[in-house]
């Protein structure tokens, strides 16, 4: 089930969540998710780092379904830059809160770059290694009956240390990554790996307008494989604008009983070294799937000067 779904129910998800914390932990848990993916590869793929001209700093603010108590606050940082023409690093990091429970990642990515041909195509391979801290803090949980037994639970953290690769196949118009950020199951907390792919590309209409479409599906065990697919128009690039929406790959559009959305996403260059991002999703247009809260996220990312010589220093849309 998508991690949508589980928080719509409310109080009734609330009970669950703990109810299975106290039989030996035994939930499902997705990794974060964001809306503007593609601009933040790295959390996901760490074969993207390294894969731009530029040293690159993006930061995210994702708040979903605002005024809704307990839904999900993530914050997320990625810089990566190129150590050489072949070989990329950079540190990755997020913090995911939902309800009660917290999960916080700090990773350092490497990577290596190949190129294939005289076309500038180049495929990157990567690796992760993270540590990651997950908690369960119950103290704020505010009972109808006092001294409620279900809520007893002392603060749980746990620490583990993990493992990510990936491979990233791009030209200046055109990508597609596969990327598994970790590979090791945590047990303590249910969490299960996930796999992601990724592609999207850059098809010109005009010299002023060009099409950017992009899908990443994402699996893991025991759930549907779910997707995100959105499609904008860039304008002289510098503006961009169009419709976004995840629905499960079984289902093929969003639906109230398999959960997903439909949104928008937009941007802007303010300089050449500064972007802007935002996407929202909310009741409008996600009504009849029984949305009534409104999400939004914001995007900042940062590109600073090629340290290589002869590199042209033009806007990146991916």
């Amino acid at each position: 089930m998508l991690r949508e779904i589980s928080l719509r129910l409310r109080c009734s998800w609330m009970v669950h969540f703990i109810m299975s914390l106290t039989c030996n932990l035994v939930f499902s848990q997705q990794e974060v998710t964001f809306s503007q993916y593609m601009f933040n590869q790295q959390l996901i793929n760490p074969a993207y780092v390294g894969a731009q001209s530029y040293t690159q700093l993006s930061i995210l603010n994702h708040s979903q379904w605002l005024n809704l108590e307990g839904a999900p606050e993530t914050q997320a940082l990625s810089l990566g830059t190129n150590l050489s023409e072949k070989i990329g690093v950079g540190f990755s990091a997020f913090s995911d809160r939902i309800g009660p429970a917290r999960n916080t990642s700090g990773s350092i990515d490497f990577s290596y770059h190949l190129k294939l041909n005289e076309n500038n195509l180049k495929l990157g391979l990567g690796l992760k290694m993270s540590g990651r801290m997950n908690s369960l803090d119950l103290s704020n949980i505010q009972t109808v009956q006092s001294n409620d037994n279900l809520f007893l639970i002392q603060t749980q953290n746990e620490l583990n240390l993990n493992f990510g690769t990936g491979f990233y196949l791009y030209s200046p118009k055109f990508y597609i990554g596969l990327g598994i950020p970790f590979l090791i199951e945590e047990d303590t907390f249910n969490i299960q790996r996930n796999f992601y792919i990724l592609t999207g590309g850059l098809i010109k209409l005009s010299n002023s307008i060009q099409l950017k479409p992009s899908i990443l599906f994402q699996k893991t065990a025991e759930t549907e494989t779910i997707y995100d697919n959105s499609v904008w128009v860039v304008i002289n690039n510098k503006f961009w604008i169009g419709p976004q929406y995840r629905a499960s790959l079984k289902k093929v559009i969003p639906s109230r009983k398999t959960g997903g959305y439909f949104g928008a996403i937009a941007g802007v260059y303010i300089n050449k070294s500064l972007s802007l991002g935002y996407a929202y999703q909310g009741a409008i247009g996600n009504q009849r799937l029984g949305i009534t809260n409104t999400t939004h996220e914001i995007l900042l990312r940062f590109q600073f000067l090629s340290k290589f010589k002869g590199v042209l220093r033009s806007p990146r849309l991916f």
